[in-house]
């Protein structure tokens, strides 16, 4: 029985070709359940590269630029060919005799088109019907163009369809000329197919959307909860340092409260010591001065005395006596003058005391100042609360900005790291915490070094990495 020989072409632009490769190689996700995926192995390519398809034709197309050929974007770039077995036909053939059949029409394309323009001819196994996936550039071999108008004309086509079936009985193969119903129908099935995988393909990515969507809502309920465990963290911190910084205020003033007592016990107590003793002292020096007169007046009477030698020396002691001092006189002014040195000791006493004083005072005003310092420390904890209350924000608007293919918002747990390590660099740069901007992960680190590049392009922008500003 003949075989009718079916074969079917699409054109394809550059655009195309990567699509067409995917099905070719079973890339992806399979979604035709006539593929026997334990068979893929089975499959081949009679034409032999390590370049993928697409990586041909852009090389292919490079070549013809290079050569001023006129290659546009909208251009035909491709021919995606399907030749077929049909299933009853493939049951009784080797798998040799198959190869042949394909080889045959393989190099058919080749002597039209050229071995240089046939980029691919894969052999599938892995169906029920064996095919042959065959693309060839539409390259006219007499100009060396690329002219699908006129290489594939329907002039084209008609020869085509004769003279492969030709080649083919010349190799022993019972093959006529295709009608077209069937490869009419063929097509219109393969139609019905993509519009299956098409519709199927909608609703998984309709899935993937309300998924992404739902993770998305999750997502944002996390970081708000934690930003929130975040802020409540920080503002439970301030509240502590703030109790702990009043309670030292209050204990300083109740330091500083006693110290001024003291100070005050000690000040009235000192002016009490003082006027005793200046009273002590006022008092002795009334008697050093009296007797100080006394002593003046007898040594006066005694200049007025006229001594000579004749004068009995008798006498002599008691004109002494009368310049002499009692004894409980002087034992009198000595316990004075023992008194006054020590309320001169005392005095002394006094000044260190005073200074003591002093040097506590000295002492409560440095604690004063410790009190300064826990203000300064609270302040330091408002501007890490109002850093993080930055980076989230920078974290929301660069979530926000991220949008799908179709407008909505699209992001994932590591686009979402790599925003937190970019916004803690930026925000800790331009607030100088470098310690709270350290990254946590892998992705922050990557987010870490696009802020780094980022903001090393704006200072270079700004001139800041000239020779002059160095």
């Amino acid at each position: 029985m003949s075989i009718e020989f079916a074969w079917n072409a699409q054109k394809n632009q550059m655009s195309d070709i990567k699509g067409k490769e995917r099905e070719q190689e079973r890339e992806g996700q399979i979604k035709n359940d006539m593929i026997d995926l334990d068979r893929t192995h089975l499959n081949y390519d009679l034409v032999q590269s390590e370049l993928n398809l697409y990586q041909r034709a852009k090389e292919r197309v490079d070549q013809l630029k290079s050569e001023n050929k006129r290659v546009q974007k909208n251009s035909v770039i491709t021919y995606s060919n399907i030749i077929t077995i049909p299933e009853s036909a493939a049951k009784e053939m080797s798998n040799d005799q198959m190869h042949d059949y394909f080889k045959t029409c393989h190099d058919y394309f080749v002597d039209r088109f050229g071995k240089e323009n046939v980029l691919s001819s894969k052999i599938h196994l892995d169906e029920s019907t064996p095919h042959m996936h065959l693309h060839f550039m539409p390259i006219d071999k007499e100009t060396g163009r690329l002219q699908a108008r006129t290489t594939m004309n329907k002039a084209a086509l008609n020869e085509i369809h004769d003279e492969i079936p030709e080649r083919l009985r010349a190799k022993g193969f019972d093959v006529v000329r295709g009608s077209g119903e069937k490869t009419k129908q063929k097509l219109d099935i393969h139609q019905y197919k993509a519009k299956l995988d098409l519709e199927k393909e909608i609703k998984d990515l309709d899935l993937d959307r309300t998924i992404l969507h739902r993770e998305v809502y999750y997502m944002r309920n996390n970081k708000d909860i934690e930003r929130k465990k975040i802020e409540r963290g920080f503002e439970e911190k301030v509240e502590a340092a703030k109790t702990e910084a009043l309670q030292k205020i209050g204990m300083i003033k109740e330091e500083v409260a006693k110290f001024e007592y003291d100070m005050s016990q000690n000040q009235e107590r000192l002016i009490m010591d003082t006027q005793d003793m200046n009273g002590l002292l006022d008092a002795t020096k009334r008697d050093l001065e009296e007797h100080q007169k006394q002593l003046n007046e007898r040594i006066d009477s005694l200049k007025e005395l006229d001594f000579d030698e004749s004068i009995n020396l008798d006498l002599k002691p008691n004109l002494l006596n009368k310049v002499s001092m009692s004894n409980d006189t002087f034992l009198e002014l000595k316990k004075r003058a023992e008194v006054a040195e020590r309320m001169q000791r005392a005095l002394r006493i006094s000044e260190q005391r005073v200074q003591m004083l002093e040097k506590d005072n000295r002492q409560k005003d440095s604690q004063l100042n410790e009190m300064f310092t826990l203000r300064m420390e609270n302040s330091a904890l408002k501007r890490q609360v109002e850093f993080f209350k930055q980076v989230i924000d920078k974290i929301r608007d660069m979530v926000s900005a991220q949008r799908d293919k179709d407008g909505n918002q699209r992001v994932t747990k590591k686009l979402m790291e790599h925003a937190i390590g970019y916004a803690k660099e930026y925000i800790g740069q331009k607030m100088n915490m470098k310690k709270e901007a350290m990254p946590r992960n892998e992705n922050e680190e990557i987010g870490r070094d696009i802020a780094i590049k980022s903001l090393a392009a704006k200072q270079k922008e700004k001139g800041y990495g000239s020779d002059m500003e160095r």
